[in-house]
């Protein structure tokens, strides 16, 4: 079994600096985190501080599109917030390198991150894998690909989030238009589909108040009312959450203590998730992610990079499904109540 020594003594010794930082400046380590519902980082949130009881935390979840924008604000102000983002929006860290905003951190687990991930440089990190995959309601006959949720069962029973709301969504949609044409999202349409923003609410609502279906749902969970499957023949969207750290970054050894943290072998095999590590196994019953061919993290990185067809993709989705509509899945007072089960 690999020792994984020097990972540790690296994170005791960042969490002696980072307590001293912080204790110094009478300050808290801030972390911005994308997501689309307050409550999908609160493990990390529980984990972190049981692990460095010293380090005062606090980590806010909103849309990463959302976030990216206050760190562009706060970059041109000369006055940066967050300490640590960690968000989908891929464009945002080749940018932000490019500037030479960026601080750039090799912690011990570099070597052991999967390549492509995050920067060569150090620049910044992928930390998670994240996935949507189909969803479906337990009972009656299967889906087993995107064409199924067009039957005529699932009519006015499908709960979806707005594609055009959100970019690993949309990447999935244009996936789907490739192996099916527009037709498939007209069809679609006539389907009656609920909308609903953010991907936390619809994955909560298949089983639930009639619906079920979702084509962007989560893996599956304990005790859910749906089952999540991967699809026999069609693409499903993964990708590694990035993180880095900022030049203008206020508690250097706290931000330095997190990143280390996010990417260890001590965090990333508890997970129960695919991990950015190459040297941590699947969860049980998954494949390692590099074995299923409709699959590509890397290319879904590479498509981020596109923002005038990004552009171009989601004035179609408006024209097909209508505009966005309602709050953020952050402040939407019904979403919310969805969130804790009433």
């Amino acid at each position: 079994m690999a020792n994984y020594e020097h990972e540790k003594n690296e994170l005791n010794e960042l969490y002696e600096l980072a307590a001293r930082e912080l204790a110094v400046m009478g300050e808290r380590l801030v972390v911005w985190a994308g997501g689309d519902a307050p409550n999908q980082q609160d493990a990390l949130i529980r984990q972190f501080r049981r692990r460095f009881p010293k380090i005062p935390l606090r980590l806010t979840v909103d849309l990463s599109k959302y976030h990216d924008g206050k760190v562009y604000q706060g970059l041109l102000d000369g006055c940066l917030v967050p300490d640590v983002v960690m968000l989908q929006t891929m464009n945002d860290f080749e940018n932000w390198k490019a500037m030479g905003a960026l601080e750039p951190f090799k912690p011990a687990s570099f070597p052991s991150l999967t390549p492509g991930y995050g920067d060569a440089d150090g620049a910044y990190l992928g930390v998670f894998i994240f996935c949507f995959v189909p969803q479906y309601a337990n009972c009656g006959s299967p889906p087993m690909d995107y064409s199924d949720f067009l039957k005529p069962a699932f009519k006015g029973r499908l709960v979806l989030t707005p594609p055009h709301d959100d970019d690993a969504v949309l990447y999935v949609y244009d996936r789907i238009i490739e192996r099916y044409g527009t037709r498939f999202l007209a069809k679609l349409a006539a389907q009656r589909p609920c909308f609903l923003r953010g991907t936390a609410a619809p994955a909560i609502l298949v089983g639930r108040r009639g619906f079920l279906g979702n084509l962007t749902g989560y893996l599956p969970a304990p005790n859910q009312p749906s089952v999540s499957f991967i699809p026999e023949n069609d693409f499903f969207v993964s990708w590694p959450q990035r993180a880095a750290m900022f030049k203008l970054t206020r508690h250097k050894a706290a931000a330095r203590l997190f990143l280390a943290y996010l990417t260890s072998y001590e965090y990333q095999s508890a997970r129960g998730a695919w991990s950015v590590r190459s040297d941590v196994p699947p969860p049980e019953g998954l494949l390692p992610l590099e074995e299923y061919s409709n699959t590509d993290p890397l290319a879904f990185i590479e498509w981020m990079l596109d923002r005038k067809h990004i552009h171009e993709l989601r004035l179609q989705m408006r024209r097909l499904f209508g505009p966005v509509k309602g709050l953020s899945p952050l402040t939407d007072p019904a979403l919310l109540k969805l969130y804790k089960g009433k």
